[in-house]
């Protein structure tokens, strides 16, 4: 029993758009005109990791035994691997894919247990993941498998999913999970605070927004260009979803927060301006960024920015504790 694009869309979360091409399914995070902001007013590979399927879950119950299905994988952002992870019953099972940037296409052919269960398919979130011929055993009973809130995520390449081998580690993948929230992840590698992203009308109608920014700022724009697009980023979120509760995470640890940078100011003066812009906003709650992830190099995988699958891990725990403080 092969299930055509239109089953798929039923089961499928952390999409803004969803297409079919001869019979090959693709995944968009982004609607249609938040990729044309980033085309316009980004750098080219910005565009082009729009197509990434960060967060991206195909989620269900079945009493199937099986499931295949055949993968593409186009570009999605600077890393050379991609992964799928599957999760039965919330155990990790599965874990497809390559470390290679060469390996393109593939074909996973998983066995599940009898009976009745929850399976949930995370896509890469370094790739752009297309799938076709997904098939279950003939008969098999499929039903969407949904959250209790609605979420998105903005950020950089840490919420982009940066360096997670195993996407339903990456942590907001994980945070999504522990929250029992249905993600959209908006995050792009190397974004600053970008408001001209929230100018698009979106489907969605969030009870959660988590936003990470700050860090690549701190690196490349001035004391004024950073506050000024950091005020426009949190006055057009607040105003945008009224009813969500909004999470400013500020800068998380990094090795080199010593080194000068064209900001002029230290590290800690980010968190600072994110907590002076958020604090007239009813809505908006900063979150101190440096007490999510250890401040140990072992947890990074470049050894100071980018955390690793058990630095994600601390991050997810730790901002799951703060976020529960806020909702029921």
């Amino acid at each position: 029993m092969i299930l055509n694009t239109e089953r798929l869309r039923e089961i499928t979360r952390g999409t803004e758009e969803i297409t079919d091409h001869d019979g090959t399914t693709s995944f968009f995070r982004f609607t249609p005109e938040q990729a044309q902001k980033y085309r316009f007013h980004r750098p080219p590979d910005f565009y082009l990791k729009t197509n990434a399927t960060a967060d991206v879950r195909i989620a269900f119950r079945t009493d199937s035994a099986h499931i295949n299905f055949d993968y593409r994988f186009g570009f999605g952002s600077s890393r050379k691997f991609g992964w799928f992870d599957v999760l039965v019953d919330g155990v990790l099972t599965h874990h497809i894919g390559d470390d290679s940037i060469t390996h393109i296409t593939g074909r996973a052919d998983i066995t599940l247990p009898a009976g009745l269960k929850s399976v949930e398919i995370y896509f890469p979130w370094s790739k752009a993941a297309s799938i076709s011929s997904f098939e279950l055993d003939d008969g098999s009973l499929v039903y969407p498998l949904g959250r209790r809130y609605k979420m998105i995520t903005y950020g950089d390449s840490i919420t982009h999913g940066y360096d997670a081998q195993f996407p339903s580690l990456a942590y907001s993948s994980k945070l999504s999970r522990l929250l029992d929230a249905d993600n959209t992840n908006k995050a792009i590698a190397g974004d600053t605070f970008f408001p001209e992203l929230l100018e698009p009308e979106e489907t969605i109608v969030p009870d959660i927004v988590t936003t990470a920014y700050g860090t690549n700022d701190w690196n490349v724009h001035d004391y004024d260009t950073l506050s000024e697009n950091c005020r426009k980023f949190y006055t057009t979120l607040s105003e945008k979803y009224p009813s969500a509760r909004i999470f400013a995470i500020a800068p998380i640890w990094r090795a080199d927060l010593d080194k000068e940078t064209k900001f002029g100011e230290p590290f800690e003066t980010v968190a600072a301006i994110i907590r002076s812009v958020c604090a007239p906003l009813g809505n908006v709650t900063v979150v101190g960024g440096t007490r999510m992830t250890p401040h140990c190099t072992d947890f990074y995988s470049d050894g100071y920015l980018h955390p690793n699958d058990l630095g994600f891990t601390q991050y997810a725990e730790n901002l799951c504790n703060e976020i529960r403080k806020y909702i029921i």
